[in-house]
Formats: structure tokens, C-alpha cells, sequence
């Protein structure tokens, strides 16, 4: 078997599984909370663990590791990773705001001061939980999906399929319905539902940033933007959705606005790669 095909099946396999692990973790030792539990900590870095086991000592090297920052001719797309979140969320909640399903109350209330320590709260433990997610799947999944010799949407793709098994569990049992429950009125279905496609289309705009700028900071950068501020916008009461309107207007890449909003941005950056 081809030794990076070999080593993908492998990334995949444990990745699909740690999760799982660490669900069976917590079983055998309980924690006060699965949001700070040793389970929680093997399915964060054990894919970050597995793809630097894999290039150390499985024979993928480092050369297409991405930690360069490549500044040189990719400002732009830095640019771009910081602002992208900021412009779309604006976009989708003014429009719910127009169709009466979206309120800005909290946040006219409290004042744009109040949410500044939130984001940076947000921020701080994004910047570190994103270092086992981004330099697991676009400083492992996305370059070495390349070296296989996929195309760019049949990387993306794979990669999103892959990031998505990853979550389950994340999803059913170290959220849990409780706290899904404060953040949308959906219900856990189609909330996994919905978040599942939409990494699809995050998968490409992310991708397509550790691509074409050959450096894994710009995906990182514009992953830890997103998490700094998408939940918290709902949980901290500073904007209120209609019962039902998430599915629409959701500020995170679970509702159907923001997942087109993010294939259209990606289509654009893939052809955009393509006519290099």
C-alpha cells in the first residue's frame, strides 16, 4: 500500500475514534463536567498527536507541515481570514434583523463594550484548543490529502467527511443536549445535522487558505476569529433569535444562510487557486 495513503487511513481511523475514547475516558473516570475532562483531552489532541507520530516516524516528513508564515504576497488572504467571519455574521443577522426573526437588544443594552471581554475569553481558549484542530487537519489532512495527488474539492471534501465523524461525539456527549439547548431551539438532530454539512463548506474556505498561501496560520487565524465570537453572541443574550430561526439565520456555520454564504466564498477561492 502507498505509505501516505497508508498514513491517511491511519489519521482518519484514530481520528474517527477519539472521540469514542474519550467518551469511554470520562465513563471509567468520572469529571464534574465533560467540558473540563480528561476525555475531552484525548479527543482534542490525539489527531494532533497521531499526524505528528506520522510525520516523524511514518515517513511523511515536515516539509508540508505549513508553520511558515509566508507573509510574502499573502497579506491579502490574512486579511481576509480576520475579516471573513466579522463581514458574514453581519451580513446573515442584519438580514434576519430585516425579516423580524433577529434581535439586537442585548447587545444596544449591554453596548459593544460588553462584548469585547467575551470574544477575548473566547479567543484565549480558541487559540489554544484550535492549535489540536488546525494543525491536525490543515497541517496534517489538507497538505497530505495534496501529496496523494487529490484534487482540491475531493481534499476538501474527504477532509470535511472526516472533521465531521471527529465531532460526533463532541457534539452528543461532551456538549450533551443540555447546553446544545441554550443555543438553539432546534433540537440535537438537526443541530448535528446542520453542523455537519456546514464543515463542508468550512472545510473549503479553510482549506483553500492553507493551500494557496501554503501556511496553516491563515485557517487557524480565521477559525479562532469564528470561535471567539459565534456561540457567545447567542449564549450571552446579546442577540436573540425567533424560536426556529436558526435554521436560517444562525450567526455559526449551522444555518443555511451562512452555509451558502461559505460554499460561495469557497467555489470563488477554488477558482480562484485554479487559475494560477
Amino acid at each position: 500500500m502507498n505509505k501516505t495513503l497508508r498514513n491517511l487511513i491511519i489519521f482518519a481511523v484514530v481520528s474517527a475514534l477519539s472521540g469514542w475514547l474519550g467518551v469511554w475516558i470520562n465513563r471509567l473516570i468520572p469529571s464534574p463536567s465533560p467540558q473540563q475532562s480528561l476525555g475531552l483531552l484525548i479527543f482534542i489532541t490525539l489527531p494532533l498527536l497521531t499526524s505528528l507520530v506520522l510525520r516523524g516516524f511514518g515517513g511523511d516528513g515536515w516539509s508540508d507541515f505549513g508553520l511558515r508564515l509566508n507573509l510574502k504576497g499573502n497579506l491579502g488572504w490574512y486579511a481576509f481570514s480576520l475579516l471573513l467571519y466579522p463581514a458574514t455574521i453581519f451580513l446573515t443577522l442584519s438580514l434576519g434583523a430585516v425579516f423580524g426573526v433577529v434581535s439586537f437588544e442585548g447587545l444596544v443594552t449591554k453596548g459593544f463594550g460588553a462584548l469585547l471581554p467575551v470574544a477575548a475569553f473566547g479567543l484565549a481558549a480558541s487559540l489554544v484548543k484550535n492549535i489540536g484542530e488546525e494543525f491536525a487537519w490543515r497541517g496534517y489532512l489538507t497538505p497530505r490529502f495534496k501529496a496523494l495527488g487529490l484534487g482540491n474539492l475531493a481534499n476538501h471534501s474527504l477532509t470535511a467527511l472526516i472533521w465531521g465523524l471527529w465531532h460526533l461525539p463532541y457534539w452528543l456527549f461532551f456538549l450533551g443536549s443540555d447546553v446544545i439547548s441554550q443555543y438553539t431551539s432546534l433540537g440535537m438532530t438537526w443541530f448535528i445535522v446542520l453542523g455537519f454539512f456546514g464543515l463542508f463548506p468550512t472545510s473549503l474556505v479553510y482549506g483553500e487558505l492553507r493551500l494557496q498561501t501554503g501556511s496553516l496560520w491563515p485557517a487557524y487565524i480565521a477559525h479562532n476569529v469564528t470561535n471567539a465570537i459565534s456561540a457567545q453572541l447567542i449564549l450571552e443574550g446579546f442577540v436573540k433569535l425567533s424560536p426556529g430561526a436558526e435554521f436560517v439565520f444562525s450567526p455559526n456555520l449551522d444555518s443555511l444562510l451562512m452555509i451558502g454564504l461559505f460554499w460561495g466564498i469557497g467555489l470563488w477561492m477554488l477558482r480562484k487557486g485554479q487559475a494560477k
